[in-house]
């Protein structure tokens, strides 16, 4: 077939499928989208809290637990152990498929009823308040990571060890206020660098050490500003500009930022890869509006998967690890094959479609909190003659209901809207929320009593007192923005420890306030055409340079955006 132009069900813009997007439709034997790829992605991310925490009663215990899901959510939940025991069996609430009522009906009804797991986590060793995570070790507040130790405060990192207030980042080691940063140790404040050693404030810096509040550097040292110092005036420099003071700090954070706008940015975060479009793309081959992947190939519109191989895969998000065929799902992964509009399932999955949270198991419809099962449809028990021959009326019966082929509707969610990552990419204000038929309900906010405002905190980290963990903070933000302030925070000893060895000031922002002023530093998700925006003489093209582009770089930001090959010329 060739490519078509459809009008999106839900934004009413056009979108294109093309060729390839058909064949591989054909291939997995799924009816071609109605949802444009940005709207498909909002819908997928309306089912992922990614970092909140809230408390819920435990339908088993009736105490109230730590959970990702509100205590306002309709579902229930059991502790993480409990769900994960033999105590209760999931198939206990098993029913029939009712030809006469919607599928998306009876599964809110199934969700509604089978108790969920409090929280999304494996093999944690002395960790607090970590959620989506696997493989943490003496972790505090980290979500969305694997094999990360001994850090906190961070979301989206890939084995990073004694971190802090971090966002994706991968094997770093003593990293504080990073964003995009990869093998990094002793990095702070910096930005999309990699393979560096004690940088401060820099940015796309790669096999760099001692440099601070520099950008675009190669394999260099004793750098302030981009200009070289020899290894005594470098050292004499820092010490004059006092890092550990909050004051000496912020304006040196100010100034940097200022010097970064000044050099050219490439239109694309990647490395070591073929034929790609996208951001944040390394070790990828035919990876097509992808998002922070590494180790994707042949896939498209492709989201969050930290750890490859993964291949053949359209409209998924989150999690990897060996995982094939995989359309309209988040968070699949480890093992996972052939895999429809299911979330939360992981573990050598198998030929699964519409299900959610279904560890281990094969050829399931329709299912919700199975483990280990196979020849099940709505947590009913089939031979496998059965379930092969009601499979086939099911699909029927949704598509003439106008269902199959569509992600759970976001209506359905357990999350409220402003909890989820599609908040995060895709912000609404609570009238438009409603207005689009997004999940939303008040939660309710903690009151804290502040006994510590935050202008009283000595300015140099050399002055704080461990007496400062009994301290209720005052956010600065004082919940006046709209970064989820939670308006007052204690700090921890593991943070106090790691600010004075490193010398850098204690936070006068609330943890969420802290993440929010980090995804500034992040590309959006979105792409835009663009044209590179070199005009050097010294490159080789007359006049502006006419390379075009995809980009995440939306045109109203300040950066100077550049092609492959005038940012080489320029950089390196």
């Amino acid at each position: 077939m060739n490519f078509q132009t459809k009008n999106c069900k839900n934004c009413k813009k056009d979108f294109t499928i093309e060729v390839e997007d058909f064949n591989f439709y054909e291939k997995i034997k799924v009816p071609p989208p109605t949802f444009c790829p940005d709207c498909r992605l909002q819908r997928r991310l309306t089912w992922r809290n990614e970092w909140h925490l809230f408390r819920k009663t435990d339908a088993h215990t009736g105490e109230a637990i730590l959970s990702f899901f509100p205590e306002e959510s309709p579902v229930k939940i059991y502790d993480r152990d409990y769900w994960f025991s033999d105590a209760w069996d999931a198939m206990d609430y098993g029913k029939e498929y009712n030809f006469m009522q919607p599928f998306f009906d009876q599964f809110k009804e199934l969700m509604h009823t089978v108790p969920l797991p409090a929280h999304s986590i494996t093999n944690m060793v002395n960790c607090q308040y970590c959620t989506n995570a696997n493989n943490l070790k003496n972790c505090y507040f980290v979500r969305g990571a694997s094999y990360t130790e001994d850090s906190a405060y961070l979301i989206w990192d890939q084995s990073s060890k004694h971190c802090l207030d971090s966002n994706m980042t991968h094997k770093c080691e003593l990293g504080y206020g990073n964003v995009n940063t990869g093998t990094c140790y002793k990095s702070i404040f910096s930005v999309d660098c990699d393979s560096c050693q004690e940088i401060t404030l820099c940015k796309d810096c790669v096999g760099c050490n001692s440099c601070i509040a520099s950008i675009g550097l190669r394999k260099k040292s004793y750098c302030i500003f981009n200009t070289e110092y020899s290894k005594e005036e470098y050292f004499k420099k820092i010490a004059e500009f006092n890092l550990g003071s909050e004051q000496s700090f912020q304006t040196l954070k100010f100034q940097a930022y200022e010097h970064w706008l000044k050099y050219p940015q490439k239109y694309i975060h990647s490395r070591r890869n073929t034929n790609i479009i996208g951001d944040y793309i390394y070790e990828s081959k035919n990876a097509k509006k992808c998002y922070r992947v590494r180790g994707v190939e042949n896939s498209k519109f492709v989201q969050n998967i930290l750890t490859g191989p993964v291949k053949d895969c359209y409209d998924y998000s989150n999690f990897g690890d060996n995982a094939e065929l995989i359309y309209e799902s988040l968070i699949v992964g480890r093992g996972g094959s052939n895999i429809k509009f299911s979330t939360q399932v992981s573990n050598n999955v198998k030929n699964v479609s519409y299900s959610f949270f279904c560890p281990s198991s094969s050829d399931i419809f329709g299912c919700i909190s199975l483990r280990k099962k196979q020849y099940c449809i709505l947590n009913k028990q089939y031979s496998k003659e059965e379930y092969e021959k009601l499979l086939p009326k099911i699909i029927e019966h949704m598509k003439s209901t106008r269902e199959y082929g569509e992600f759970f509707p976001s209506n359905l969610s357990p999350f409220p809207y402003q909890a989820t990552a599609a908040y995060e990419f895709f912000p609404l204000k609570d009238e438009e929320i409603k207005a689009q038929d997004f999940v939303s309900y008040l939660i309710v906010k903690q009151n804290y009593k502040v006994t510590l405002e935050s202008t009283k905190i000595p300015d140099d980290i050399k002055d704080i007192e461990k007496s400062i963990l009994n301290e209720v903070i005052e956010c600065a933000h004082n919940r006046n923005c709209n970064q989820e302030c939670t308006g007052a925070f204690r700090v921890i000893d593991m943070e106090v420890d790691f600010c004075k060895r490193m010398n850098i000031p204690l936070p006068r922002l609330c943890p969420n306030c802290r993440h929010y002023e980090r995804l500034m530093l992040r590309n959006s998700l979105h792409f835009y055409s663009r044209q590179c925006m070199c005009d050097l003489p010294t490159h080789d093209h007359a006049g502006k340079c006419e390379v075009e582009f995809e980009t995440s770089y939306a045109p109203d930001r300040p950066e100077k955006v550049y092609c492959e090959k005038c940012y080489q010329q320029e950089v390196y």
